[in-house]
């Protein structure tokens, strides 16, 4: 009784699919991957923020599609409509609610549209995002669910468990970010013992094509899935020929119903942590991400990590900013720097606030020069100057660097 319920819930699935216009993904789209109204059953509430304290936003809006990707007129508290364009005012939140008046249950997912310009200043003009279900009894709200901003992707693992004696059920959701049939293959890897060096076997496989802008919701033991998975504990591991966003929840029995948590997964495609990058004498670091700022701001309220800063046509400097700290190792082989700067290494030196010398005639001003970064985060980086390019006084640094965290 309770999967049926939750079934109709949060994972309605159409008997079809109809064919008709789909949406364009602007640079500044964000994806709900999953959004329900009606039936009697739950509605969705968006929190939207306006994170510059000075600007406001009016090119903002939020748009809603049905599983097929056609747009999809649904009743708010902002009116009736396929989409709704916002005005938020600098450090505002405004609310877009899903009345729930639905006649019938209605699933489908949502694109918070940003076609603002930017500034030099992070901040500016950048929405905030919070979703989250409200799963109804009646007049009474029974249960909150948060629904993360779905990352794009085409690499991602989840933790899966299912035990149908007791109720508990692995679903997700899944949106087709792309204009053309997107093939999704799907593996279960199951729970071994702990310390095990070998992986476990493949424990099923199945492939699903999905159709332009499409949205599949579905449990992970319904038929054409997993069926024969009545009791299972492990990782479900996707790959998908295009970019993907995904939802995934955990429905628990319990004497008072059901109940729900938001299972967070994770991007492999999202993982690379090392980079080559080019810092421009006189600009900032931020070597949690990494990224530098061509902007040339440094007063963004965001931390950065270092300032390479200019003394004087022969005099320049790497100066920590924002508690950052830093620790000079010295010149090092391409080998030395992959393996023997390890994080251990990282974490056993002795980090100071003091700038590092990148002056002319500096031994720090070469090829294999290395050094750590302990961010304003309490990360821990390393860092190997690869090359110094010389543009009449300046000397810009090409870096190798990854970032532990």
């Amino acid at each position: 009784m309770l999967k049926g319920r939750i079934s109709r819930i949060l994972f309605f699935i159409p008997l079809f699919l109809l064919l008709r216009s789909f949406p364009l993904w602007a640079h500044g789209d964000k994806v709900i991957p999953q959004v329900f109204d009606g039936g009697g059953v739950g509605r969705t509430k968006f929190d939207l923020t306006n994170l510059s304290p000075e600007f406001p936003i009016t090119k903002v809006s939020v748009l809603f599609f049905r599983q097929d990707g056609s747009p999809w007129s649904i009743t708010t508290n902002q009116g009736t409509g396929t989409s709704f364009n916002l005005n938020i005012g600098p450090f505002q939140t405004i609310r877009i609610e899903t009345t729930g008046a639905s006649p019938s249950l209605t699933v489908g997912y949502a694109i918070v549209r940003n076609t603002e310009r930017t500034t030099q200043f992070a901040e500016d003009f950048e929405v905030a995002i919070t979703v989250f279900f409200e799963i109804l009894n009646g007049p009474n709200v029974v249960d909150t669910v948060s629904v993360p901003v779905g990352q794009p992707t085409v690499s991602f693992a989840f933790p899966v468990e299912m035990d149908n004696a007791v109720n508990l059920f692995t679903g997700f959701a899944i949106v087709n970010l792309t204009d053309a049939d997107n093939n999704v293959a799907l593996s279960l890897y199951e729970s071994t013992t702990s310390g095990s060096s070998i992986p476990p076997p493949n424990s099923g496989m199945v492939n699903l094509t999905l159709n332009s802008r499409q949205q599949r919701a579905q449990f992970l033991n319904e038929s054409n899935l997993f069926p024969t998975r009545t009791k299972f504990k492990g990782m479900l591991l996707g790959f998908s020929s295009g970019p993907v966003a995904i939802l995934a929840l955990l429905q628990t029995g319990t004497p008072f119903g059901v109940q729900f948590a938001t299972l967070v997964p994770a991007y492999q495609d999202a993982l690379r942590r090392n980079t080559h990058m080019y810092l421009q004498q006189g600009l900032p670091l931020d070597a949690d991400l990494p990224i530098s700022d061509y902007t040339g701001n440094s007063e963004d309220s965001a931390p950065w990590d270092i300032l390479y800063e200019t003394l004087s046509p022969t005099m320049r400097r790497l100066v920590p900013q924002s508690g950052a700290m830093v620790a000079p190792i010295g010149v090092r082989s391409d080998n030395q720097f992959d393996n023997e700067v390890t994080l251990e290494f990282l974490q056993g030196l002795t980090y100071t606030t003091n700038p590092i010398d990148m002056s002319n005639g500096s031994a720090n001003l070469a090829s294999g020069f290395t050094f750590a970064i302990q961010t304003g985060l309490k990360r821990y980086v390393k860092v190997r100057v690869s090359v110094v390019v010389t543009q009449v006084n300046d000397r810009h640094l090409v870096l190798e660097m990854e970032v532990y965290r």
